[in-house]
């Protein structure tokens, strides 16, 4: 499956917002610095909040150093499961953030797995349509009536987006997200591009998915942590219709390398 070549001005923009993006996670000021702001608003995070800002500190830096992978197929790309797996990053990230996943979805014999790429800071109803046309060509090339879609952070919105706003509802069978922002996150304003707004609590955007129709074929599981400093679970309210799983020790990237998490989306795929 291929996606539409970009320009180098883009590439290279892309870069620079990947090389900050990986700076502020290796020296710490991701996560260190939301941990300490949620503690002086004094919001239930889980664990003590040095202990969960360490070890969340542990699985960015690892997740970052795996970022030049992301040019490398995942694992379980050759997998011949129940249905396509596609797996959306989230804001200034990129597909390899899935390997640990994909690497335990593979083994449960689920596939093919493949990441969907999309430019973070542009508008959410952008990437959804785009999302829409990888899954026609992944749809077109395996055969498969249907996929299961894995979203992470913002890339759970444009999932949630493409089913409830874009036609996926019944072409996506199982959209699961994981640390998202469905009602918003207020440290969505220190971040720039388009979803500096519309992430953000009380958004236009937000609101538009917080009125439309419940899917009907569409099958949704919400994956949450108390610990995570930039999307607090208990600060996002249940969604009608959707099934939820709350932690309260897991960071919002170390959701993604949890063996936890991995059985409870390896459960909703396999049925």
């Amino acid at each position: 499956m291929t996606q539409r070549r970009h320009s180098f001005r883009h590439l290279l923009f892309r870069g620079g917002v990947a090389v900050v993006a990986d700076a502020m996670m290796f020296s710490g000021f991701y996560p260190l610095v939301p941990h300490a702001l949620r503690a002086l608003q004094h919001v239930d995070n889980g664990p003590t909040p040095v202990r969960a800002a360490l070890a969340e500190w542990v699985a960015a830096a690892a997740i970052s150093a795996a970022r030049p992978a992301g040019f490398l197929p995942l694992p379980g790309a050759r997998v011949r499961g129940p249905r396509p797996v596609i797996v959306l990053h989230g804001y200034a990230m990129n597909r390899a953030n899935f390997f640990p996943l994909a690497y335990r979805l593979a083994r449960a014999g689920l596939g093919p797995i493949t990441g969907f790429e999309y430019w973070t800071l542009g508008r959410t109803a952008a990437a959804a349509r785009q999302l829409g046309w990888y899954i026609d060509q992944v749809r077109a090339r395996t055969g498969s009536a249907t996929v299961d879609v894995i979203g992470h952070s913002m890339g759970g919105v444009v999932g949630r987006y493409f089913v409830a706003l874009a036609g996926g509802d019944g072409i996506v069978a199982n959209l699961v997200t994981i640390g998202s922002p469905h009602h918003g996150t207020d440290l969505s304003a220190i971040g720039v591009g388009h979803a500096n707004r519309e992430l953000y609590v009380g958004s236009k955007l937000l609101g538009r998915l917080a009125n439309a129709p419940t899917p009907t074929a569409t099958r949704l599981l919400v994956i949450t942590s108390r610990a995570d400093a930039l999307v607090p679970g208990a600060q996002q309210p249940r969604i009608a219709g959707a099934e939820t799983i709350a932690y309260d020790d897991l960071g919002h990237v170390a959701l993604l390398t949890s063996r936890r998490v991995a059985a409870a989306i390896v459960d909703r795929l396999s049925r």
